[in-house]
């Protein structure tokens, strides 16, 4: 066997995942009343991309509010998420006791607390992909577009609401678009999930007759709209993740890690919201199995 075999690395969208399991679990609640759905969807993803994924080792990462640097180029970035008509308590209450449990079970989480850097989750997440494990076998967790631009011969994005796998080769009949084009895409399109928008008059028809006609600063030369290269200048910023790890240099990683199982303060916590499904053999053992060094 030869000793330098790829390490398998799953970097995980934590906000997503937590976003996906509180809507698809709303009414969920522990024997007393208190809201688990977030908990219980979360911790059941993530045991099955365990089995599933098989992973060395394991990174999630939260948001701690938004970027201040993309806040500044967009003001209305991410704008109607506060609108979403969300319990927003319980959906924060439920993300602080699922970052406690990840820590007993030992995964590793990016928390920036106190807003030390000016990264969001998926930020981290970049970070990770191009600075730290380039050269191992990434999957990342996410059904967030913006990934794409990551995807490599080393990295593939697994789409969780759409049990997809996107890889470098088949982003193209996915999306329309090749990796290395995400951003330009996306930046002339617009990306509604983050409120993000396009050039106005362009939709995807007209934005691959773009790309394929060359490069977008060609086709921004050659337009009589005068808005099209501050567009594309702010949308770059906002969505380009090299250009932001790049220029955006981080100090410290504001990882979470801890070395000890604690599996009787993991138990209290699940018959507190009601989870006796996670006490099994069966959920904790992928949990266990993950730090064999």
């Amino acid at each position: 066997i030869s000793m330098n075999k790829k390490k398998t690395v799953l970097l995980i969208d934590g906000e997503n995942i937590l976003h996906q399991s509180f809507h698809r679990f709303e009414k969920l609640k522990s024997t007393d009343g208190k809201s688990s759905g977030a908990i219980f969807g979360f911790f059941k993803s993530l045991h099955m991309y365990l089995t599933r994924f098989e992973p060395d080792e394991v990174y999630i990462s939260f948001d701690n509010g938004h970027s201040p640097i993309r806040m500044k180029l967009l003001p209305n970035y991410k704008g109607h998420r506060k609108n979403i008509s969300v319990d927003y308590e319980s959906l924060q209450s439920q993300k602080a006791i699922i970052m406690k449990m990840l820590g007993m079970l030992r995964i590793n989480y990016i928390f920036d607390k106190n807003n030390n850097t000016v990264y969001e989750g998926d930020d981290f997440l970049a970070y990770l992909a191009i600075k730290k494990f380039q050269s191992e076998k990434v999957i990342l967790i996410s059904s967030d577009k913006d990934f794409n631009q990551l995807l490599n011969k080393n990295l593939r994005v697994y789409n969780p609401r759409k049990d997809e796998m996107i890889r470098v080769e088949n982003c193209k009949d996915l999306f329309g678009y090749h990796a290395h084009e995400t951003v330009e895409y996306l930046a002339i399109v617009g990306d509604t999930s983050d409120d993000i928008p396009g050039f106005p008059g362009i939709g995807p028809v007209k934005a691959r007759k773009i790309l394929d006609d060359g490069r977008i600063e060609k086709f921004i030369a050659q337009s009589k709209n005068k808005e099209y290269l501050q567009i594309w200048k702010r949308n770059e910023q906002l969505i380009d993740l090299f250009w932001f790890v790049r220029h955006n240099p981080l100090e410290k990683l504001p990882l979470k890690s801890k070395k000890k199982f604690k599996y009787d303060k993991f138990k209290k916590v699940c018959i507190e919201y009601s989870l006796s499904s996670f006490l099994t053999d069966q959920f904790i053992q992928p949990f266990k199995e993950l730090h064999h060094e």
